[in-house]
């Protein structure tokens, strides 16, 4: 299974648009053309060819920048309707006008009531022959092509059902989790049993404890690990990743590499590629 990183900024990005804060006025002096791995677009994630996981607002820069052809995805499996995770009105530009592919293209939705809701305020109703929508809910297990993926609770926003992922392809298991903070006790109770050669994680504050009670910072993805590895969910061969990252912990590339590699994690930057 491979993974490629479109986007791996919070919901600011990095450098934050509007913000002067130390980093990202040093992010932004030092590389105005952008090709530093310290500039960190909104979160996407392909998975193998045609997959894709969030649709940023960002996407038509990973198509520029980063060789997203979206013609190549056939799903899309959306975490949350944050609108750093999730641009709908983009989504409209399948079918004609916008589109007039000789060959038309077609694309199914996964995702969350208020992910469905927000597609109909858009609608999609109206272009369903393109855009195929389905609801997902906590615990649900559902196919898409050769995936099996499992829906499970997030701990990050109230007032909709946030989800990680379990995704399954020709025997290679990944769980994708973020947003969130520490996993709830019934995703942990849920992911008894499981074994990972993959794990993405949530890491906004990215150099040390979160100071959000719904995302992780760095002690948190060890402490998630750490647990993962004493219930035999992950062992020495498992991959693990953190991502999203926020602007004002310091997000800088170099350093977060060499921190995170003294635990076995990987620090995820826009357009890196990582096989599990």
């Amino acid at each position: 299974m491979k993974i490629h990183f479109y986007g791996t900024g919070a919901s600011e990005g990095v450098p934050a648009t509007f913000c002067n804060c130390k980093n990202c006025v040093k992010i932004r002096t030092a590389h105005r053309d952008g090709s530093s791995k310290n500039f960190r677009s909104r979160t996407s994630t392909k998975i193998d060819s045609n997959l894709l996981i969030d649709f940023s607002p960002d996407v038509f820069d990973h198509m520029r920048y980063g060789g997203l052809d979206l013609n190549d995805i056939d799903y899309l499996v959306v975490t949350h309707a944050h609108m750093d995770h999730f641009y709908p009105e983009e989504l409209m530009h399948i079918a004609p006008p916008y589109s007039m592919s000789p060959i038309p293209g077609e694309m199914t939705v996964f995702g969350n009531e208020t992910v469905c809701e927000r597609l109909r305020q858009v609608g999609a109703e109206k272009i369903s022959d393109y855009l195929h929508v389905r609801r997902v809910s906590n615990f649900e297990e559902f196919t898409a092509g050769d995936y099996t993926i499992k829906a499970l609770p997030a701990n990050h926003d109230r007032t909709q059902e946030c989800h990680l992922y379990i995704i399954r392809r020709n025997g290679r298991n990944l769980l994708y989790a973020h947003d969130t903070g520490y996993f709830p006790d019934r995703t942990w109770q849920a992911l008894e049993g499981e074994r990972f050669d993959g794990v993405v994680l949530d890491c906004t504050c990215c150099n040390g404890p979160t100071y959000f009670d719904n995302h992780m910072g760095f002690e948190d993805n060890l402490r998630v690990k750490e647990r993962m590895l004493s219930r035999h969910m992950a062992d020495e061969n498992t991959v693990f990743i953190a991502t999203h990252f926020v602007h004002t912990y310091g997000p800088f590339q170099e350093e977060l590499e060499k921190a995170f590699h003294v635990h076995g994690f990987l620090a995820a930057y826009d357009g890196m590629e990582a096989d599990i």
